[in-house]
């Protein structure tokens, strides 16, 4: 393995980790930390994104705006875009999330936030396999409590 495809390797790692804290969070925490469980959503977008940048051999650009990232993925593959509703749903929680706030963050939207970075998730997960790399994701656990049709609005 090369070091750019450690890097790269990393980069999904640690995307995937934050995707299954979030995930567990929301599952097994009570009362769920609500705030915690969409920053680590936001982590993982954000981090899946930086991944496929450096898989295609460019610098990423330093920010925790996704929509950002997002057009820098874009200028490999234009169906990226059909990961924009999702990107801008969760940029918000990079800095909302992260400190104390007035603003609540509710159920409904911490069910947006998973339901947003799974959608990122498994759309980008193919890319990746189309450049070589393996990666052992299912997303068995997008269950009923936060994945369910009532709580999509995209």
């Amino acid at each position: 393995m090369t070091e750019d495809n450690l890097d790269v390797s990393k980069w999904i790692r640690y995307a995937l980790a934050d995707y299954n804290a979030a995930v567990n969070m929301a599952r097994l925490h009570n009362p769920v930390p609500i705030e915690i469980v969409c920053y680590h959503c936001q982590q993982a977008a954000e981090k899946i994104l930086k991944a496929y940048v450096i898989a295609k051999k460019e610098t990423y650009i330093k920010t925790h705006d996704l929509v950002t990232l997002l057009n820098q993925c874009k200028q490999h593959s234009p169906d990226f875009d059909k990961c924009a509703k999702s990107c801008m749903k969760l940029t918000t929680y990079a800095s909302l999330s992260r400190y104390p706030s007035y603003v609540e963050i509710t159920g409904d939207q911490m069910k947006q936030a998973l339901k947003a970075v799974l959608s990122i998730v498994t759309f980008i997960v193919p890319h990746f396999a189309e450049m070589g790399y393996v990666i052992d994701f299912q997303d068995d656990q997008a269950n009923e409590y936060y994945y369910d049709e009532e709580s999509s609005n995209e």
